[in-house]
């Protein structure tokens, strides 16, 4: 039997990882069912009739060109030889559109993106804002949890002396400072490096029950999932900080229980009681 062996992104690797689990397809038939429809084409094409079935249903986007643009637009219409503007604007967004979440993120915010790969390239502190906070800290690196599309900084607030996670998208920054950044454990920035985790829940245990509705969820709500370190029949460990166990369970409603830690329960079990009385 031929063996195929292809070293891609790590990004590309977790898509194909996320879809196989989502789809209920394994990686082996889900590879073999790509080279099947796209072996001569390399393309992937929707059904006509459901491509049909969308047609009528339009929206109109409308926008006002600020003034850079203003005083190039027909140089770039003339630069692309364009002939028609709405198929131009068209591909712009579909090119945007065809990005995964957290590279539009990227790009979006390219410009706080550049000033803080400056600060972990030239290993200098920053000043931020961050949820009306002001905060110095030393940036160490950018990236997004395995199944999740976000982009956080990890970093270690000085202002606060301990380790963080800040989300790029409500991080101000105010200036890079002249002073050099601190690596208090490199130990620890390599680990968490390797096993991202944007809520730092490393080494804290939730014990979970779950019925086999919960189980299906669990199969289904990937996005930041907690990592299951062990299971007894219906009864879940999972290494989770208790915030994003709050996150993550919530959708579940009966068909998961909190046992332990014993205050992450209660606090379940405060937000429940609290949800009811609205419904009352």
């Amino acid at each position: 039997m031929k063996k195929i062996r292809v070293t891609v992104t790590e990004d590309l690797w977790r898509l194909l990882k996320k879809d196989s689990e989502e789809f209920g397809i394994n990686s082996n038939r889900l590879c073999n069912y790509l080279l099947e429809k796209c072996k001569y084409s390399k393309e992937i094409k929707l059904n006509e009739n459901l491509e049909k079935q969308n047609k009528s249903l339009k929206k109109i986007i409308q926008f006002d060109l600020n003034v850079m643009n203003e005083n190039i637009y027909y140089d770039i219409l003339k630069e692309n030889n364009v002939e028609i503007e709405a198929e131009y604007f068209r591909e712009l967004f579909q090119i945007y559109s065809s990005k995964f979440k957290y590279q539009r993120e990227l790009f979006i915010f390219e410009d706080k993106v550049e000033i803080l790969l400056e600060s972990i390239l030239k290993k200098k502190k920053m000043k931020i804002i961050y949820l009306g906070e002001i905060y110095i800290i030393n940036p160490y690196f950018i990236k997004r949890e395995e199944q999740g599309d976000e982009n956080f900084i990890f970093s270690y607030n000085e202002t606060l002396k301990k380790y963080e996670n800040f989300k790029l998208k409500e991080l101000e920054i105010i200036t890079l400072l002249n002073e050099e950044i601190l690596i208090l454990d490199k130990k620890y920035i390599e680990n968490i490096r390797k096993n991202f985790d944007p809520f730092l829940g490393n080494g804290n245990i939730i014990k979970v029950r779950l019925t086999s509705i919960g189980e299906t969820l669990l199969k289904s709500l990937t996005n930041y999932r907690p990592k299951l370190k062990r299971k007894e029949g219906d009864i879940y460990y999972f290494e989770i900080a208790s915030e994003n166990a709050k996150l993550y369970f919530a959708p579940f409603m009966k068909e998961a229980e909190i046992l332990e830690p014993i205050s992450l329960r209660k606090e379940m079990k405060k937000a429940l009681l609290e949800t009811l009385e609205i419904y009352k």
